[in-house]
């Protein structure tokens, strides 16, 4: 998922742009760079996770050059590799997606063995019962996030349902992502579905009616962190659903007053996985992954992007993030005892196309 602290996230017309240009810039003959005897560690992406500073000095003490290629949504992370503009040898892909990414053959088992930092993933996320994949382990966390649901404080007192985003007084000013994906199983919630992963058609159908209640309450939907940050910044929206508390933290650095809530139906949560293509599977790209699980690494990528990263509270501040970070992450409220319970992990839905047909006619107006 994408996140933004001193970075600016992508909209989707600069993303592709931006990939044109990468591919451009990886098939470039005349592009001068310095010489490695080992391929390239391709990487598919998000805005903050792999700083090309920290890309540089990791492939220079290593011998291999590391190219972060950033993406803007999972349909894209998705749709990139079969274009042939880039081949990736690593892909940052949540729990939900794993086995679309698995079955389509874009991602091989993942050899734990190779990576022993994964033992600095904190016990409170039980990881390996949402990344098996018919029997197989295919990926391993970098990082996780809450979908909460976010609010002008001036304005708004504390909501604690998903329902007031489809309350009238904010007709206009309600904002949401667009990310199927992500946005459905927080339609489903609101609902009343059993399994927000598992819809049945009564469950379709009352997610239909839900979408069709909810456009006017929309004015426009945001296309990226940036995007939602400017939206609700210009007093454009009021309220709406959060794509990750880094754009709550951001406003709140712009001296707005938001502030986000967990609600009583739950709180979608992804979290996102490292995921080995089969061009990657080689130990040089192992390396990079245990690197990355690393408390140095995960704590340097903490600090600056507040994204929570895999560590443990103890870890974290063990491994310099500060006070004033982890304020602005979820890491202080994960230790909680019933935290976890309040989250629903994005999982693979029953029927994908199904909801993105939905999700476009939403969209279009034509649901």
């Amino acid at each position: 998922m994408t996140f933004q602290n001193g970075y600016r996230a992508p909209s989707r017309r600069s993303v592709m742009k931006g990939m044109g240009l990468a591919a451009a810039t990886l098939a470039a003959p005349g592009v001068l760079r310095r010489a490695y005897a080992q391929e390239p560690i391709v990487l598919l992406t998000w805005e903050t996770y792999h700083d090309p500073a920290w890309c540089k000095e990791w492939g220079e003490a290593n011998g291999v050059e590391v190219k972060p290629v950033v993406i803007g949504s999972v349909d894209e992370l998705f749709s990139q590799p079969f274009s042939g503009a880039v081949q990736p040898d690593v892909m940052y892909i949540e729990t939900g997606s794993l086995p679309r990414f698995k079955e389509a053959g874009l991602i091989v088992p993942f050899d734990t063995s190779k990576v022993p930092n994964v033992a600095n993933i904190t016990p409170k996320l039980d990881w390996k019962k949402y990344t098996n994949v018919g029997g197989e382990i295919v990926a391993a966390p970098y990082n996780w996030g809450t979908q909460p649901l976010m609010y002008n404080a001036d304005l708004i007192k504390s909501p604690d349902s998903w329902a007031a985003l489809w309350d009238e007084k904010y007709r206009g000013k309600v904002n949401i992502f667009d990310d199927c994906t992500i946005v459905f199983p927080m339609i489903a919630l609101y609902v009343g579905a059993k399994d927000p992963f598992n819809l049945t058609d009564a469950d379709f159908e009352a997610c239909e009616k839900a979408l069709r209640e909810l456009r006017p309450q929309i004015r426009t939907i945001a296309r990226g962190f940036d995007d939602a940050v400017t939206i609700y910044a210009a007093g454009d929206a009021v309220i709406g659903y959060c794509q990750n508390i880094a754009v709550v933290t951001s406003l709140q650095d712009k001296g707005k007053n938001f502030n986000y809530s967990l609600p009583k139906e739950g709180t979608p949560t992804w979290i996102d996985c490292t995921g080995v293509s089969k061009k990657g599977d080689r130990d040089i790209v192992y390396k990079f992954i245990n690197d990355n699980l690393s408390v140095k690494w995960q704590a340097r990528f903490i600090e600056s992007s507040t994204n929570n990263g895999v560590l443990n509270l103890a870890e974290a501040k063990e491994g310099g993030v500060s006070e004033k970070t982890l304020k602005r992450t979820n890491i202080p409220d994960s230790q909680a005892g019933d935290f976890w319970e309040k989250l629903v992990i994005l999982q693979k839905p029953e029927d994908f196309e199904r909801r993105l047909q939905i999700w476009n006619d939403f969209k279009a107006g034509t649901l």
